[in-house]
């Protein structure tokens, strides 16, 4: 349940296998869900180099657990929900054509 007026963040959990490829550099994320939205938004999957970060909020922090996590989106509880559901249509494109060797382990919502 999402407390009301509230700003939330989407959190990828993750770690990158020893072969990953295409994750090196910025990657670009879109929110599809809102097609009219053509605004985009700039995460990394390993942190860069200072000089190249804009806003830390999208640069990946080591968990206690030994796992990253990254934001790849943030949104309002006030965001248009359909049924009780929350739907969430990202995509993800890499500067280098192609990713591979990232390993997902969850995806968690928390307020910001």
């Amino acid at each position: 349940m999402l407390s009301a007026n509230t700003q939330y963040a989407c959190y990828l959990v993750f770690k990158l296998s020893e072969k990953c490829c295409g994750l090196h550099g910025p990657v670009i994320i879109r929110d599809l869900s809102n097609w009219r939205n053509k605004e985009t938004g700039i995460l990394y999957f390993r942190y860069p180099n200072p000089w190249n970060v804009r806003d830390t909020d999208w640069v990946p922090r080591q968990r206690k657990d030994g796992w990253m996590e990254v934001i790849v989106w943030k949104f309002n509880s006030n965001y248009e929900l359909k049924n009780d559901h929350l739907f969430v249509n990202l995509k993800l494109i890499t500067y280098e054509r192609t990713m591979s060797g990232l390993i997902v382990r969850s995806i968690k919502f928390r307020p910001i």
